[in-house]
């Protein structure tokens, strides 16, 4: 049970990193447009729904609630493409660490069987 609980919190931060690239590159492509106000992700509060083990909230509607504006915060070419990089850089550590998880279960699962 525990497991389970680990590797739908571990996919939900995957998933949420896909989409933070999305505002990313979305915020990068307004950088000259004017009134545009940069946006991004609480990890903090999506981390927090998908601990939850009786929160019935869609993936969506997690996403949609750690979604924000930061006002009066003009974006910037050189600060929306570092943070690119940094979450394409959490983005592989997430998937190794998932990757690593279903390698683990396959051992487990090939060490009983015969030769």
């Amino acid at each position: 049970m525990f497991k389970c609980i680990e590797e739908r919190i571990l996919n939900g931060l995957i998933n949420a990193m896909g989409d933070r690239q999305q505002i990313l590159a979305n915020n990068l492509t307004n950088v000259n447009t004017p009134g545009y106000v940069r946006q991004d992700l609480d990890f903090g509060s999506i981390f927090s729904n998908l601990q939850k083990e009786d929160s019935n909230k869609s993936f969506d509607k997690i996403i949609e609630e750690a979604s924000f504006r930061q006002e009066g915060s003009k974006t910037s070419y050189e600060t929306e493409l570092a943070e690119m990089s940094k979450n394409h850089l959490y983005y592989v550590l997430l998937t190794r660490i998932n990757g690593g998880y279903y390698k683990t279960l396959e051992e487990a699962t090939q060490s009983g069987r015969a030769a």
